[in-house]
Parts: structure tokens; C-alpha cells; sequence
């Protein structure tokens, strides 16, 4: 029996919505220090990090599962740093994701929500490593 493609797109969506409930509250970090030996423009070592920040909230505000708000991803994105033994960072972007449209009307009140912030973190590794 063929399936239309509102009922497969609406499926994928409730396995990404169960996907992130699953893994509600997963902090990542991406670090890139491949600068090719070029130092940042203090003369420190630097390296690109990305922090994301996965959750479930209620009515676009209210975390119900883990919190991917602006503040609790930049607060991850400098702990991570510190812990890496970061001198300096600079925050180069910040980018939000609400997910209200993958399972409607459901996800009207209760939708993911992925919170990305970039940034240059100085000191925390050699140049050449």
C-alpha cells in the first residue's frame, strides 16, 4: 500500500520529535584547528568551536526537556572552552532553530528546538597540532 507523502513526512517528523526527546538536553562540540599553521590576529592559536544545544520546549519559551535557550548554550560553549584551557574566545554567531512545522498541531505547543553558537577560542592549542 502506498503511503502519501503528508503521512511519510509526518512520521519523520515524530521520529526527530522522539529522537531529540530522547537525546533532549545533548550539548556538542565541533573544534576545528586547522589554521595551517597561521596564528589568529593576536598572535595566539586559535580554534573555530561550535556548540549546539538540543531541547524540547513549550510554547516557543519554556524549556520541558532540557533548555537550548541563547544563555545555556553560550553558557556551554565557554565551559567548554575553559575546560580546553581558553585564554580568549569571541563569539562569531549564534543561530536558533525552532522546529514548530515538523508535526503539526502538535508541535504548535511542544516543538524541538536546536541552539547553535560559533565562535574563535584563543590558546587552547599549538600551532601546528
Amino acid at each position: 500500500m502506498k503511503q502519501s507523502p503528508i503521512s511519510l513526512l509526518r512520521a519523520a517528523g515524530l521520529a526527530t520529535l522522539l529522537g531529540l526527546a530522547c537525546a533532549s538536553c545533548t550539548t556538542t562540540h565541533t573544534h576545528s584547528v586547522d589554521y595551517s599553521g597561521v596564528p589568529g590576529l593576536r598572535g595566539e592559536p586559535v580554534e573555530f568551536q561550535s556548540t549546539t544545544r538540543y531541547a524540547l520546549h513549550l510554547l516557543f519559551i519554556f524549556g520541558v526537556i532540557g533548555d537550548a535557550s541563547q544563555d545555556a548554550t553560550v553558557a556551554a560553549f565557554t565551559e567548554e572552552a575553559s575546560g580546553r584551557g581558553a585564554k580568549r574566545i569571541q563569539l562569531t554567531q549564534l543561530e536558533s532553530s525552532t522546529y514548530w512545522y515538523i508535526f503539526p498541531p502538535f508541535s504548535f505547543f511542544i516543538h524541538p528546538v536546536s541552539t547553535t553558537v560559533y565562535g574563535e577560542v584563543e590558546g587552547t592549542v599549538g600551532l601546528g597540532d
